[in-house]
């Protein structure tokens, strides 16, 4: 329960400190500030990435596949991490697309997107190994 508790606090405070620091250091519109905000962003994203691997690593690593019980669950999260994985690579494509504004801005929309959801989805894995040492 430790480690699954130390990821989710440890994922919620960095996120938020590096949210905060993007927000304030790139305030403007032009292709310098789009820029500076994509190098930002994709720091944290790499922050939030490097959380999920640790989160699906700890989670695979908890669950075990039961053939003689009909239980699958690892080879049910691996699926589900990769259809995730194209999920939400979609999705934030097309948030990019949507976003509008200055043509600059979209990588920098589509990178937001791609840290916002990955940072949720390692939040997602950790309450998942919370319930599986429950059970």
């Amino acid at each position: 329960m430790k480690k699954w508790a130390t990821v989710a606090v440890t994922l919620l405070a960095s996120t938020a400190t590096f949210a905060a620091e993007c927000g304030a250091a790139n305030a403007g519109v032009g292709l310098d500030s789009a820029q500076a905000s994509l190098r930002c962003i994709e720091r944290v994203e790499g922050v939030n990435d490097k959380k999920l691997n640790s989160s699906y690593r700890l989670l695979l690593s908890t669950l075990k596949d039961d053939p003689d019980q009909g239980a699958f669950a690892r080879s049910h999260l691996v699926a589900a991490q990769r259809a995730w994985i194209a999920f939400r690579d979609s999705e934030c494509e097309l948030k990019g697309d949507l976003a509008g504004g200055a043509p600059q801005w979209r990588a920098v929309n589509q990178a937001q997107c791609v840290s916002d959801l990955t940072a949720d989805r390692a939040n997602e894995l950790a309450r998942y190994g919370d319930a599986a040492k429950d059970n």
